[in-house]
């Protein structure tokens, strides 16, 4: 197997751009605060860096202001040319939509698109727990491409491998998923004693699948360092035998990379 890259630990506002195996060149911006993860999950393969801020705190973390990231997209905007990016994905270390002025960075993101990067894609990174709020609907609504994250079947796989900080069955999360319209669903597969490629296991996420009917189904394995080392990257083969099935079931696009 290939050696993974070190866990990811992002400081700025943007950053990049990075090759991304999915989105091609893309420049990341991470409305989050910098200096460790704000995430309500913990899943074991996460590959930012693994102190976190907690999701409840008596002296809030600082996120970037949306005059922030506008300054550091048009400084990104001197360095890098109208044909020079493919994506700019809204990302960084944890889950983006806890951002408290989403709307607001999601208007700048595409705004800055418009007039600097107008051929590149508007993306978000997200695992689909907020989906269930309508004004997180309505800013994912506004971007090109929602990639929305689905690595469980049932709801003890989802607390085992994504961890939850609080009480989510899948079918909770399913349902705010499937609010949101055309989603592409991301879904990464792990060996080690938290397994998600068994065949039942594969049966009740494709079945979940076929509910939301996504656009597309992205499947992966590790990249990065995960926080657990006991998680196992799943080799190429055994992916793209997923995506086959997927495809075979249920007629969704499924590619793996």
């Amino acid at each position: 197997m290939r050696a993974l890259q070190d866990q990811r630990n992002i400081q700025e506002v943007v950053f990049g751009p990075y090759e991304s195996r999915r989105f091609g060149k893309s420049l990341g911006v991470n409305p989050l605060p910098p200096g460790a993860r704000l995430c309500n999950l913990d899943c074991v393969y996460c590959e930012c860096a693994t102190a976190a801020w907690p999701l409840q705190w008596e002296l809030r973390p600082q996120f970037p202001s949306p005059e922030q990231i506008q300054d550091a997209l048009a400084e990104a905007a001197e360095t890098f040319g109208p044909a020079e990016l493919d994506s700019i994905t809204i990302a960084g270390n944890g889950e983006p939509t806890l951002a408290p002025q989403l709307d607001e960075i999601v208007d700048i993101v595409t705004e800055a698109r418009d007039r600097d990067w107008p051929q590149a894609r508007t993306v978000i990174l997200t695992n689909g727990t907020t989906c269930h709020k309508r004004s997180v609907r309505s800013a994912l609504a506004r971007l090109d491409l929602r990639v929305v994250k689905l690595d469980a079947g049932t709801t003890w796989t989802f607390d085992e491998l994504n961890r939850p900080t609080g009480k989510l069955s899948v079918s909770e999360l399913v349902r705010g998923m499937s609010m949101v319209p055309e989603i592409t669903v991301q879904s990464m597969f792990v060996h080690g004693p938290v397994d998600n490629t068994g065949r039942q296991h594969i049966e009740a996420w494709t079945g979940l699948l076929e509910r939301l009917a996504p656009v597309s189904v992205q499947i992966y394995s590790l990249d990065r360092a995960p926080a657990k080392d006991w998680v196992r990257e799943v080799p190429r083969g055994e992916l793209q035998a997923i995506a086959a099935y997927v495809e075979s079931m249920t007629g969704i696009h499924a590619q793996v990379f």
